[in-house]
């Protein structure tokens, strides 16, 4: 109703005036009805009668409006296709794009950019932002005296190379995000599901984001628990439903829309409406779904459409494991620029302190600089979605290399980009800090994930497996029957050699289960899919005719079976699984192999990549134990991490009372710092260097001249255990050490 012309067009239900007929305008049919899925409003007092008949005359006589009245604003619609942009020339041999297009406008503004960060600063910023974790004063040291002028592009570097501390730092980000969690609601009942070890997996091989989401959204068993939901126990209302939880999610972490508020009844803050959200929630309903309007049931039933079927759409009549992976396509569509907005906007704002559009999960809100947003999402698909390449280019950049800006209070709608602006530490950045000083860092995580050192893919074998052959790149194809029926196979595959080989090494795993024949003997048998099996067959191969045989076994909806034989004699031969294998279901006959897909497509590459033996599941056999990794706790629960029984993308950044008064004498950090303080005892500093080790360590920084005199009070000659735990508090209470700036 913002202008006479929108209210004579109407909407999805068709018009809603007939200009000189009141009687046939269902605009006013819905004020004067007694139904209650259609009366408006919804509820409270009704419209009085003098009022409708008010109405009943501006309709009849032709619905006068004066020109230039307008009741609201149109929302802004972001367009749906990416959007090329041109980049304004560089200012003062700022070449990098995004400064080009920041210093650009702040030009048009008059305003200067802002002045650089110094090395120490920059190298504290940086590390908590990549891996989550404070510059180690040897490091600190040794880069602040490095001449080197590319040496911050190549901290970037070194620190994204850490796969396990990159891993260990972003997997809280995506835990909000997804709704994972390792103790909670849902887990006792069985009515939740973990994804932690596919999720650690993914953030640690770096896998392309368009196939990360596919496979959440189109999923494997590891990462089903994404699209599965909580299962509420007793009674839930229609939002709690596993599909209305699908349909909010899926929109909300990956478009940044608000299906919420559309779950319950059309939105009164943007376009989406009741049967949008229930068509998307019906592409994972496995029965027929009618639309609840305030939970009661309408009689409609929902029919599976995507939201945008401009650039295609589901099958309704395809089963649901054909329509979820026709939806992930869709998501990842090269021509869904709303989908690598949404992540390049959340990237921005977890690095620079602000969404371009904010809150991001309001993408139908106008960014506050276009060009930057559609060159950043355009730029993140031509980069192959690769997010770790991503964060390095916006840390590459002289706008995030500024001085940050501490704000007073929020931003309003006018607000534009002056600076980066200095962010609280998360809840698990904190307790690392205190745990990377302290040295009390938990011995055992949550989180099962494989944190274990790897050597580089395609190097020679290590002496646990002591060919020296080389392995080549895996080209294996997951292999099975055409997957209906049986979960057994027999599979077989008959080659012919001029000679025996001296070594013929076998890498093989199946998801679930296999035993191996060659010729007629035994020689591997597994049951664990994720420890692949590395063996030689060399003395069971002749020259001639041989035969490799596999029984296998899937326990519900998995991969097949997967194997690379690397031969070594005058040449180097490679046996792979593929279609040219023969497969049978028991008592059948023997048929063609179907080829399910390739290694990589899925969690399965992290069993095959890298050094193949068993992956621990467990952090003991990595670097020190990291938050991210552990269950919350009261310290962190306070400190702002969620249950995440619902999707969270941004923490509350306020100081809240609860966290005032734990930060002053919570149990749980009383007893990190107690402990570390005994082990900053025995490490027998001076009291200068303590000083100096802890203030380097916290704040990338000696202290100042003020400073020093009244830590040296305060820590006495450095030998008194409660002085330095006295120590302790004074400088993780400090907000230059809770604050990322």
């Amino acid at each position: 109703m913002n202008t006479r012309e929108q209210l004579l067009a109407g909407g999805e239900g068709g018009k809603s005036i007939a200009v000189g007929h009141a009687n046939k305008s269902s605009f006013l049919t819905r004020l004067t009805t007694d139904d209650p899925f259609t009366r408006m409003p919804p509820e409270g007092p009704r419209v009085p009668a003098d009022k409708i008949a008010v109405l009943e005359r501006w309709i009849e006589t032709g619905l006068p409006w004066e020109q230039g009245i307008t009741l609201g604003i149109s929302s802004w619609e972001p367009p749906l296709k990416p959007r090329v942009i041109t980049l304004p020339p560089p200012t003062n041999h700022r070449n990098h794009p995004i400064d080009r297009i920041l210093d650009h406008d702040l030009s048009s503004r008059e305003l200067t950019p802002p002045a650089a960060i110094s090395d120490a600063a920059f190298y504290r910023r940086v590390s908590l932002d990549t891996v989550g974790q404070l510059p180690p004063p040897a490091s600190l040291l040794a880069f602040m005296e490095n001449p080197d002028k590319d040496k911050r592009r190549q901290l970037i570097d070194s620190l994204l190379e850490d796969d396990v501390a990159y891993a260990d730092h972003w997997l809280t980000m995506w835990n909000d995000l997804l709704r994972n969690d390792y103790t909670g609601t849902g887990f006792i009942t069985k009515g939740r599901t973990q994804i932690t070890t596919w999720l650690y997996e993914s953030l640690r091989i770096n896998k392309p984001y368009d196939v990360l989401v596919q496979e959440l959204i189109s999923p494997t068993p590891e990462s089903a628990g994404f699209i599965n939901g909580i299962k509420w126990r007793g009674e839930v209302n229609s939002s709690q439903t596993l599909e209305i939880q699908f349909a909010q999610n899926v929109s909300q972490v990956f478009l940044g829309i608000n299906m919420k508020c559309a779950s319950c009844h059309d939105s009164f803050i943007d376009r989406w409406t009741l049967s949008e959200a229930y068509n998307l929630a019906a592409i994972y309903s496995e029965q027929p779904l009618e639309l609840n309007r305030c939970d009661k049931p309408t009689g409609v039933m929902a029919t599976p459409k995507w939201m945008f079927p401009e650039i295609g759409d589901v099958d309704p009549k395809a089963p649901k494991p054909e329509r979820l992976k026709q939806l992930a396509s869709l998501m990842t569509h090269p021509d869904n620029g709303r989908f690598t907005r949404t992540i390049a906007n959340r990237l921005w704002h977890r690095l620079m302190g602000r969404g371009i559009v904010h809150p991001v999960d309001a993408m139908h809100t106008k960014p506050w600089n276009e060009d930057l947003l559609d060159y950043l999402a355009l730029r993140f698909a031509d980069d192959g979605y690769d997010l770790r390449q991503f964060i390095r280019f916006i840390m590459t950049s002289e706008a995030y290399q500024s001085q940050t800006v501490i704000l007073e209070s929020e931003p309003g709608e006018d607000y534009f980009y002056t600076s980066p602006i200095a962010k609280r530490m998360s809840a698990e950045q904190f307790l690392d800090a205190i745990w990377q000083i302290t040295g009390t860092n938990p011995t055992k995580a949550t989180a099962k994930v494989d944190r274990a050192q790897r050597r580089p893919a395609n190097t020679p074998d290590t002496p646990e497996s002591p060919s020296g052959i080389a392995r080549p790149p895996i080209t294996a194809k997951w292999i099975w029957h055409d997957g209906s029926g049986s979960m057994k196979a027999e599979l077989r595959k008959t080659f012919k050699l001029e000679s025996k080989p001296n070594a013929a090494m076998v890498l093989a795993t199946c998801d679930n289960a296999f035993n191996m024949k060659v010729n007629g003997t035994v020689v591997a048998t597994s049951r664990d899919w994720q420890a692949p099996v590395l063996f030689d067959i060399s003395p069971h191969l002749k020259s001639g005719d041989n035969t490799i045989e596999v029984a296998g076994e899937m326990f519900g909806g998995s991969a097949g079976f997967i194997a690379q034989i690397v031969l070594q004699g005058d040449t180097i031969k490679v046996i792979n699984t593929d279609k040219s294998w023969e497969v049978r279901k028991p008592d059948d006959k023997w048929n063609e192999a179907t080829e399910v897909h390739s290694y990589g497509n899925g969690p399965w590459s992290k069993v095959l990549d890298g050094k193949p033996v068993t992956p621990s599941l467990s952090a003991a056999n990595g670097p020190p134990v990291r938050a991210s990794l552990m269950q919350n706790d009261f310290l962190m629960r306070s400190l702002g991490r969620p249950h995440r029984d619902q999707v969270v993308t941004t923490r509350p950044s306020e100081l809240t009372t609860l966290q005032a008064i734990d930060l002053a004498n919570n149990e749980i950090l009383t007893n990190y710092l107690a402990g570390g303080a005994q082990r900053i005892k025995a490490n027998a500093k001076t009291s200068d260097e303590l000083i100096d080790w802890l203030y380097l360590y916290a704040f990338s920084r000696k202290p100042t001249a003020g400073e020093r005199p009244i830590l040296t009070e305060v820590v006495g000659d450095g030998t008194n255990v409660v002085a330095i735990e006295d120590l302790l508090w004074m400088i993780f209470m400090q907000p230059e050490f809770q604050i990322v700036r």
